[in-house]
């Protein structure tokens, strides 16, 4: 364990004794069968962990990329919208595209340490929680199959053509 990992561990735990004081209530049957499964899967904490650390890193970077995209689009709003009609086929008008600056890599610790085996941990749940959601829906069956389909629309041959338009 290196110093990335264990400040990784220190900020993921004093978020939750953050959350702790403002919420102190828990359920208590969510709780017991939590501490159950612990009991059963000793290890799961330490695989939770990393699972909420490459989580929160994930969702830093897709906030970033969000905040460019808002203000890329606030600046082609603000963009004068000068030329004619074909004045866009050459470039006219338009504003220069600033090159998107690539996402930060998760720091890797040591080999072994916390950090790098956290995106492989954090991969095998989502993964595996992505397996479940496949095999439950091929294990429902035909019935929830035809809930799911979408209602036949009418063809061009059933009405349904461009006749019905208004122009």
């Amino acid at each position: 364990m290196d110093t990335n990992d264990q400040q990784a561990i220190r900020n993921l735990f004093d978020k939750l004794a953050n959350v702790e004081r403002q919420m102190p209530a828990r359920d208590a049957e969510a709780e017991n069968y939590i501490n159950a499964a612990i009991a059963r899967q000793p290890g799961a904490p330490y695989y939770m962990a990393q699972t909420v650390v490459v989580q929160e890193h994930a969702l830093n970077v897709a906030q970033t990329r969000i905040e460019e995209l808002e203000a890329e689009l606030a600046g082609a709003r603000q963009a004068p919208q000068g030329g004619g009609f074909l004045s866009g086929l050459f470039g006219a008008g338009a504003a220069p595209r600033q090159a998107t600056p690539a996402a930060q890599p998760m720091r890797q610790g040591a080999p072994g340490g916390f950090l790098a085996g956290a995106a492989q941990t954090a991969m095998g749940v989502a993964g595996g929680m992505m397996l479940a959601n496949v095999l439950g829906g091929m294990l429902a069956g035909p019935a929830a199959a035809e809930e799911a389909a979408p209602e036949d629309e009418p063809g061009f041959d059933e009405g349904g053509g461009m006749d019905d338009v208004d122009w």
